[in-house]
């Protein structure tokens, strides 16, 4: 089994917050080693992250940060 076999197989087990920062790390590596990647386009790229974090996606618009509440908790 290969490391790319062997990373897959555990990542399998992690629930999908966990895996997301695995994928986030994986990004980290890749810019700062400066590996391409080959035949993936960027709006796939981009598309597949937008489906992966949909579900985290929260509209904090109206959302209001008061200090003094906070520091009471």
């Amino acid at each position: 089994m290969n490391t790319a076999e062997m990373i897959y197989q555990e990542a399998k087990t992690l629930p999908d917050n966990l895996g997301a920062e695995v994928l986030d790390f994986i990004g980290y590596l890749k810019s700062r080693y400066h590996i391409a990647e080959e035949g993936v386009e960027t709006a796939e790229k981009i598309d597949a992250l937008e489906t992966l974090f949909a579900p985290y996606r929260h509209d904090l618009s109206s959302f209001r940060f008061d200090r003094e509440e906070a520091n009471e908790r």
